[in-house]
């Protein structure tokens, strides 16, 4: 019984965030396999968030910043590091799809270690809000922009 409680703490300490909301289709790939997340699941370094049709997922990660993955998108956690010090580092990369974000602590004491990636660009963050959506092999212009 008490390799469970060790498991779970374990697994407490090595995430990178938690779903705090969902709605539809939503998974994470990692390491070949892959699981279904819904509310009060943790995500991961190297997790692959996956959304269907008419579904998103809500992140919330260690350090307060929230990001929300719109329908049909693909999110990997490249890194996210929050100590709270030199060595916080964040790396998102946006395949396809759609995101929003609210940065947290890092963003703020440590933008320049704040970053999304996407097949077209890398973004170093300076605000403490923003979207992108990917139109085939660009980003969209604001107005092409899908409203959750």
């Amino acid at each position: 019984m008490t390799g469970m409680f060790v498991s779970a703490a374990n697994a407490a300490e090595d995430n990178s965030g938690m779903v705090i909301a969902s709605r539809g289709e939503v998974s994470a790939l990692a390491d070949g396999s892959s699981r279904e997340l819904k509310q009060g699941d943790f995500v991961y370094v190297n997790d692959e968030i996956q959304t269907g049709a008419r579904s998103f997922a809500v992140l919330q990660f260690t350090d307060g910043a929230k990001v929300t993955v719109r329908p049909d998108s693909k999110l990997v956690i490249e890194t996210y590091l929050y100590a709270g010090n030199d060595s916080d580092e964040a790396t998102l990369s946006l395949v396809s799809g759609g995101l929003r974000v609210i940065t947290g602590a890092m963003a703020k004491t440590h933008p320049e270690n704040y970053k999304v990636r996407t097949p077209v660009a890398l973004m170093g963050v300076r605000g403490t809000e923003f979207s992108i959506q990917l139109c085939g092999d660009e980003l969209c212009a604001e107005d092409q922009m899908e409203v959750n």
